[in-house]
């Protein structure tokens, strides 16, 4: 029976990762992949005309490339599908290990939840993250075992995972964590040999980083992001504070953003806490440890939810006794009808089953339009704005301002207009994110800004993202700049 919960907890999360692409982030990423298979690896950023620091260091190129690769054989639709079917992958990656006999219930839970989080699961590199973590969750455990020949198979298959990971994205340093979490349990049981065995390949794993061109500089790169998820430079504060994906979830519950999915993951962080505390688990220690250290990157980060996630469920759902003492609990309720106590979880797990199908298909519809399945959310990227500028473009001295949720579109399809910013916010310094927040909050600085760096078009968001309302009424009552193009998502100014 568990092999059929296994498959169907893929399969469900397959089909909620089913939506069309709303991560802006993706169109940078195929614009980077094209750019490096026309130019090469370069060092200066070769989209904005705004300054970056320098090296440029793109750390997401194979995945780049793979998302290229698809998207040029099978369009956003191709990449939708993929996407989908590689959610699922992660699913059953990530269950698979799991020896404790799943119940009807914690299944329907589990489905839940997949459900309430699925807009997590994008088009991202955090999907090729969760597949090589789902690897070194399996063959982990492989490696505590006495040297053989299938050890150094399966050691090999994780330096090869960790060195496809260093040029995927800047999460790989994970794969170091979770291998140091497994050692460091099973290091008392092993004889010398085996101890000497896991040091050389802890050591390998950790140099894995510098076989690639420009290796220093990507083992470094993870500490930026560290950095940028701690606050502890002025950029990063400003990263923290001000872009939504970086927030707590209790700070984005606060502000009513998400407010459901933020609520159910507390719930769940809590949950895991408690389990954690409380509860004996089947499971090996590090997978238990390793359900502790991505509780604390849930808790600080909304950006970490997939990161907390499959192990929750792996871990916190189908491996403690938690749901046997539940059944208990109410048996001795139902006056020890154990019986009636399994019919009542079943009928939960059932009603809990139909309102997520519900849903879902509801949910369905909204997916479709007059041209039949939507791959790309039209209403996240300035896809109307885009013919515009297309037909009428600018001349060699004058600027594009844009926000950064519509840089990478704009690199992807205007590829001959040099863009103000984009989403790799890792890239600039804290005085640039200062002054870019700065037009949003202070509308009159961005117009002497304008007259000293030549920006003579603005592209601005009026309605997803109301960080930028204030701007545009700026511009109505500024007599210098005029409305060249108006939708209901995206406005373009002029002077």
């Amino acid at each position: 029976m568990n092999w059929i919960y296994k498959i169907s907890f893929a399969f469900a999360v397959a089909f909620f990762a089913f939506f069309p692409l709303t991560d802006t982030d993706v169109w940078w990423h195929l614009a980077c992949a094209r750019n490096y298979l026309e130019q090469g690896l370069v060092l200066e950023d070769p989209f904005c005309w705004t300054p970056s620091r320098s090296p440029w260091i793109n750390v997401h190129l194979y995945f780049q490339l793979a998302l290229y690769g698809i998207y040029k054989m099978l369009g956003t639709g191709g990449l939708v599908l993929v996407k989908s079917f590689l959610w699922g992958i992660v699913a059953f990656l990530w269950v698979l290990p799991v020896q404790k006999r799943i119940s009807f219930c914690t299944f329907s839970v589990a489905i839940f939840l997949a459900f309430v989080f699925r807009y997590a699961l994008e088009c991202r590199p955090i999907l090729a993250t969760m597949t090589f973590l789902g690897i070194f969750w399996n063959v982990l455990p492989r490696l505590l075992r006495p040297i053989s020949f299938r050890w150094f198979l399966w050691a090999f298959l994780l330096l090869g995972v960790e060195w496809i990971w260093v040029r995927s994205q800047g999460l790989f340093p994970l794969g170091f964590v979770m291998s140091a979490c497994a050692i460091f349990f099973a290091w008392k049981e092993r004889q010398k040999g085996e101890r000497f065995a896991l040091t050389a390949f802890f050591v390998l794993l950790l140099l894995v980083p510098l076989l690639h061109s420009q290796g220093f500089w990507l083992w470094r790169y993870p500490f930026a992001l560290l950095d940028r998820l701690m606050g502890g430079s002025s950029s990063a504060q400003i990263f923290a504070a001000e872009i939504a994906e970086n927030r707590s979830p209790l700070t984005l519950l606060l502000n009513g953003e998400n407010a459901l999915s933020m609520l159910v993951l507390l719930l769940t962080i809590l949950f895991s806490g408690w389990i954690i505390l409380t509860q004996k688990f089947r499971s090996e220690n590090f997978r238990v440890t390793w359900l502790l250290v991505v509780l604390f990157l849930a808790i600080s980060a909304e950006r970490n939810l997939t990161l907390f996630f499959f192990p929750f469920v792996a871990v916190a759902l189908f491996e403690t006794p938690f749901p046997l003492k539940t059944k208990k609990s109410v048996s001795k309720i139902s006056l020890g009808d154990e019986k009636r106590a399994s019919s009542w979880q079943s009928f939960w797990g059932t009603l809990l089953l139909a309102f997520v199908l519900g849903f879902f298909l509801r949910c369905l519809g909204a997916y479709r339009s007059d041209d039949g399945w939507m791959t790309v959310s039209e209403n996240r990227v300035p896809f109307r704005a885009l013919i515009y500028m297309q037909e009428h473009p600018l001349l060699e001295c004058q600027k594009l301002f844009n926000d950064d949720r519509s840089g990478g579109y704009l690199e992807f399809f205007l590829p001959q207009e040099k863009t103000f910013l984009d989403g790799r916010f890792i890239l600039k310094d804290s005085s640039f994110m200062a002054t870019y927040l700065g037009f949003a909050r202070k509308p009159e600085t961005f117009f002497p800004a304008a007259d000293s760096l030549g920006i003579f078009r603005a592209l601005i968001p009026i309605r997803h993202i109301p960080l930028w309302q204030k701007l545009d009424s700026a511009f109505f009552e500024n007599p210098d700049w005029k409305s060249v193009y108006r939708d209901d998502f995206y406005a373009v100014w002029e002077r």
